[in-house]
């Protein structure tokens, strides 16, 4: 190879680099944005992504551009074009349209509220979901972003190994519930040892107070964890008498998913 051409390598190798780490850069700030839910000032954004405040603002006003944010007076938000690439998820996903008639089964055959959510790195994202006959005293967002450690998303982290858990639980020593419980570490990753040997997971007062939820796995044919089927309802509508039929529906929503999805 000549000098010329190892030069002219090298020269879009790191122009390829560059380009990556700006696309980076982006989705940084575009997930700065959804996370906050308020807008946010240009020195907040800069801070809150680690970028210079003027590499920040050139991100901003691309993004601006391409109406993937939006600014006001209060600051920068989230713009149309991120709604429309949801609403494309939601029409779209294979997961979803096979999940979507499972899940109405399911809330009318327990008139309970029936999700299904997705990881979305420490986080899971309610990606589908069925209101039940009993309403909620609580709001359950498609497309918002809840723990992992609380509630469905110990279906996640049960089926994780020892790194994953790790970093997503931090050096968090005990985990706090909404119900005023405080759950020392040793005794919630037993729980969740638990959770992945019988394969669901019931949560009480663990986000909202006076909620229960029954979750299960929704698996690949190779057994990677596609997402978590979940129910969830007033502790008067799912009482312990209740909570073995209602776990059998739950599991075998998750396998009938599952199945469909193959």
């Amino acid at each position: 190879m000549t000098l010329g051409g190892t030069m002219a390598d090298e020269s879009g190798s790191n122009q390829e680099r560059s380009t990556m780490r700006s696309v980076e850069r982006a989705f940084d700030v575009v997930d700065l944005l959804s996370d906050s839910g308020r807008p946010l000032r240009l020195a907040e954004v800069a801070r809150g992504t680690g970028l210079h405040i003027a590499t920040a603002q050139r991100i901003l006003k691309v993004l601006e551009r391409r109406n993937y944010v939006a600014q006001d007076s209060a600051g920068y938000s989230v713009g149309a074009a991120a709604l429309a690439a949801a609403h494309s998820f939601l029409v779209g996903n294979h997961l979803v349209l096979t999940a979507t008639p499972v899940l109405q089964e399911l809330a009318a055959a327990l008139g309970l509220t029936a999700s299904l959510s997705v990881r979305l790195g420490s986080a899971r994202v309610l990606v589908a979901r069925v209101e039940g006959s009993s309403p909620l005293r609580y709001q359950l967002p498609v497309g918002g972003r809840l723990p992992l450690h609380l509630g469905a998303g110990k279906v996640f982290l049960a089926y994780m190994d020892k790194p994953g858990r790790d970093e997503v639980l931090g050096d968090m020593e005990k985990l706090e519930t909404a119900g005023g419980t405080a759950i020392p570490r040793d005794e919630y990753l037993s729980l969740l040892d638990e959770i992945a040997a019988q394969g669901y997971a019931v949560s009480r007062n663990e986000r909202v107070v006076g909620a229960v939820s029954v979750s299960a796995p929704v698996r690949s044919r190779e057994g990677h964890l596609l997402g978590a089927v979940q129910v969830a309802g007033r502790e008067e509508d799912l009482s312990d008498d209740r909570l073995p039929e209602v776990t059998r529906e739950v599991v075998n929503a998750g396998a009938s998913i599952a199945a469909r999805m193959r």
